[in-house]
């Protein structure tokens, strides 16, 4: 074969392999039970934790509560996501308060049981302020240990410092930029 026949394989195979990883990541995210997503921003002393998980990754269900212990469940969700000193360790030298929690679930308003079929997630979003925004170079997330369906929580973490990606787990649970 000549070069200009195998430079023009060469270029076809990966032009083919690049609009495939282009259609991929232009796919919705899976909804994977046990696996969560967590963003990490920092802009300035702003600090923003966004988390999106399915809920059966935290309640062992994803419809509305069809009974009582199911209502409970939910009910003790909502009060765990609602404190994040319970769910992210931030160090200390940061000076980091908590100054808002929004959540978000087809559970949490009262919407009728949905046909089983379906998938249901929970998203949360933390902010915190720091007063010494330098100091702040990792978290330790905590969630593993009040939700034992949870295994694995893939993180994107954006600072003025660049981007990095991790994959958190039991074992794994800190991650530092």
């Amino acid at each position: 074969m000549n070069v200009l026949f195998k430079l023009t394989v060469y270029a076809v195979g990966a032009g083919m392999i690049l609009a495939q990883a282009q259609a991929f990541a232009h796919q919705p995210h899976a909804h994977v039970h046990g696996v969560a997503k967590l963003n990490i921003a920092v802009d300035g002393k702003t600090l923003t934790l966004a988390l999106e998980s399915p809920l059966q990754s935290f309640l062992g269900f994803e419809h509305a509560p069809r009974n009582e212990q199911e209502k409970t469940a939910v009910v003790l969700l909502k009060k765990q996501l609602s404190a994040p000193a319970q769910l992210f360790a931030l160090p200390s030298k940061a000076e980091c308060r908590s100054t808002g929690t929004t959540l978000d679930s087809p559970v949490f308003n009262d919407q009728p049981a949905s046909d089983d079929s379906e998938h249901a997630d929970v998203d949360a979003e933390f902010l915190y302020e720091c007063r010494q925004p330098g100091q702040l170079t990792e978290v330790t997330i905590q969630l593993f240990k009040l939700f034992p369906n949870l295994h694995e929580i893939n993180v994107q973490i954006v600072t003025d410092r660049g981007q990095k990606a991790a994959k958190l787990t039991v074992k794994q649970n800190r991650v530092a930029w």
